[in-house]
């Protein structure tokens, strides 16, 4: 069944909405919907969804009472259209925490909608990495003082308990019988939309972390260094490839070092891999 609230490209829910509806009536047609919702041109929702046409608010609320949308659907609709056309990450957050709020008032709201959420949400704060991390080299049970304090820079005690039940319910760590937790290998998910939008808030906050570092933290303790020079785009691309190498690298070492026993007074160094 199709339920709007799982879609965030409107092009896909309305092609997947008239797939559904052709399997149960082969009479079924996009000139019938266009028709249905009073547009002169037959061929208005098909160019709709192939990108041959745009949609104003008015034509938004002409199709959305020809697809038989409640208030709620017809709301979240409106917003897709607003969140698949905004230009730049701000407009594109606020849009996509307006159907976030939307669908949670849904009668589809699903739990499948729910981890979706959780996981836009792990990506959408930096220290949710750094905890899972700290997670898995050091034994952790209920300390949320020393988890916040190990975190750098330090967050809340708040912060830290919400990052682990937002890490258990992704199925990230989980509460062994001896009350401590342990790292589950488990990879988040959800549609790449949500990633691209979580990702450059991801890398917006990394950015500001990195600057911060350059005053705030001593000079042993960091270590940023800078190049400047002309490339070609082929030379662009073997440097973003040797990159990404040199970060599995980075991986396959830490992993070895995780295994090593270290002491909880140990300062840790948190990698986040992302790309």
């Amino acid at each position: 069944m199709v339920i709007i609230f799982d879609y965030l490209d409107y092009k896909k829910y309305l092609e997947d909405y008239y797939r559904e509806k052709k399997d149960a009536n082969p009479a079924f047609s996009y000139q019938a919907l266009a028709q249905k919702a009073g547009f002169r041109n037959k061929g208005f929702i098909y160019n709709l969804i192939n990108g041959k046409r745009s949609i104003s608010r008015q034509n938004c609320v002409k199709v959305s009472r020809a697809l038989g949308h409640s208030r709620t659907e017809a709301e979240y609709f409106e917003n897709l259209l607003a969140f698949n056309h905004a230009a730049g990450l701000q407009k594109k957050n606020y849009f996509f925490e307006r159907m976030s709020q939307i669908k949670k008032r849904g009668a589809g709201f699903t739990k499948a909608q729910l981890i979706r959420q959780d996981q836009y949400e792990f990506y959408l704060h930096w220290y949710h990495s750094a905890v899972r991390s700290l997670i898995d080299i050091h034994e952790f049970s209920d300390d949320y003082q020393w988890l916040a304090r190990m975190v750098a820079p330090a967050i809340t005690v708040r912060q830290a308990r919400q990052s682990v039940e937002l890490l258990e319910k992704l199925g990230m760590i989980a509460k062994g019988r001896n009350g401590v937790y342990r790292l589950i290998d488990k990879s988040i998910t959800t549609g790449r939309e949500v990633v691209g939008i979580a990702l450059q808030n991801l890398h917006l906050n990394f950015t500001d972390l990195a600057k911060k570092a350059i005053t705030e933290m001593p000079r042993e303790t960091r270590y940023i260094t800078g190049l400047t020079l002309g490339i070609s785009r082929k030379a662009y691309d073997r440097i973003c490839e040797e990159t990404r190498r040199f970060q599995q690298v980075i991986m396959i070492g830490s992993r070895k070092i995780r295994s090593s026993p270290l002491s909880r007074e140990t300062t840790p160094s948190c990698l986040t891999r992302s790309s």
